[in-house]
């Protein structure tokens, strides 16, 4: 598979739990300007088809009774680190974003890498780009 010279531009995202609702991980900083969604909930899967993807965990979020973020956390083979999808609509047209999600493993709180626009078209694509991607970060 062909390598990428030059990474896609990325908002880095900071999130960490909110002490009076369990399990609901609030926005608490960001690299730049970010309005996709401001919190989102962490769950285990339920749906057979995250499960059988691989997804350990679910993340959520609502905005005015609609579900705007729903998508599984599969396992990019480092550990603590997931990918997930962020879809949305612009002008009729869907758009997917690809997210490098990062689970702190002793403290509730997460990093998130938000490729706007970004995405690759498969599992494997995902995996080793995120890989890639993972290897060449200097600071966690």
């Amino acid at each position: 598979m062909k390598k990428c010279s030059t990474n896609p531009d990325f908002k880095l995202l900071e999130f960490t739990e909110n002490p009076q609702r369990e399990n609901i991980y609030d926005l608490v900083s960001t690299s730049a300007n970010f309005d996709k969604f401001r919190y989102f909930r962490l769950q285990e899967p339920r749906a057979d088809y995250l499960i059988r993807l691989g997804a350990k965990y679910i993340i959520e979020n609502w905005e005015g009774g609609v579900k705007i973020l729903h998508t599984g956390l599969i396992p990019i083979g480092k550990e603590n680190y997931y990918f997930g999808d962020y879809t949305e609509y612009r002008k009729g047209k869907k758009i997917n974003s690809l997210m490098l999600v990062y689970k702190h493993p002793t403290e509730n709180r997460f990093k998130i890498w938000f490729f706007n626009g970004f995405n690759k078209k498969s599992i494997l694509m995902k995996l080793e780009f995120l890989q890639q991607f993972v290897n060449g970060l200097v600071n966690i």
